[in-house]
C-alpha cells in the first residue's frame, strides 16, 4: 500500500506543477538570439553607412556628384533621414538608431558624417576626409558593434 500511496502523492504533485519559464539556459539562449538579432542589424546599419559613403565620394567628368563640393552637403536621400529610410529598406526604428549612432559619433568629435541642425541637412566632412580612401579609413575604426548599437536604441527608446 506504502507505494500505492506514493505514487498517487507524486500524481497529485504533478498536476499541480508549474516548473519556472526563464530557467537559466534559457535566459542564456535568449540572451545569444538577441545578441544575433542585433548582431544582424548591425552589420545592416554598417553597409547601409559604407554605401552612403561610397556614394558621397562619387564622381563624374566634373567631380563629386552627389555632394556639393564646397560645402559637403548631402544631395540624395539618407538611410537615416526622416523619409530616406524606406528607399534604402530600412525600417523607421532602424533608421531612427543608426541617426543616434551619427549623432552620438558626432557629438564625440570629428566625425565623417555630421548633422547641421540649422539647415536642416546632413554634410560630409571634406576637410578632414578629403577622398574616399580617407573616408574609408574612418569608416573602419567606426564600426557600430552591439554596444553601440544598443546605447543608440536605449536613447531613442527613452525618447531621447
Amino acid at each position: 500500500m506504502n507505494g500505492l500511496n506514493g505514487t498517487m502523492e507524486r500524481k497529485a504533485g504533478l498536476s499541480n506543477a508549474a516548473p519556472q519559464r526563464h530557467t537559466g539556459l534559457r535566459a542564456v539562449a535568449e540572451s545569444l538570439s538577441l545578441a544575433n538579432v542585433d548582431g544582424a542589424i548591425c552589420e545592416l546599419m554598417n553597409e547601409a553607412v559604407c554605401r552612403v559613403v561610397a556614394l558621397a565620394y562619387e564622381t563624374d567628368a566634373g567631380g563629386l556628384c552627389n555632394i556639393d563640393s564646397a560645402t559637403g552637403k548631402i544631395l540624395f536621400a539618407l538611410p537615416f533621414g526622416r523619409n530616406g529610410h524606406k528607399q534604402w529598406g530600412l525600417r523607421q526604428s532602424e533608421a531612427n538608431i543608426l541617426r543616434q549612432v551619427l549623432f552620438d559619433w558626432q557629438a564625440a568629435g570629428s566625425t565623417l558624417l555630421h548633422y547641421d541642425r540649422t539647415r536642416r541637412s546632413w554634410f560630409v566632412n571634406l576637410r578632414d576626409h578629403a577622398n574616399y580612401h580617407m573616408a574609408k579609413r574612418w569608416l573602419t575604426q567606426h564600426q557600430i558593434d552591439i554596444a553601440t548599437y544598443r546605447s543608440a536604441r536605449a536613447k531613442r527608446v527613452d525618447g531621447a
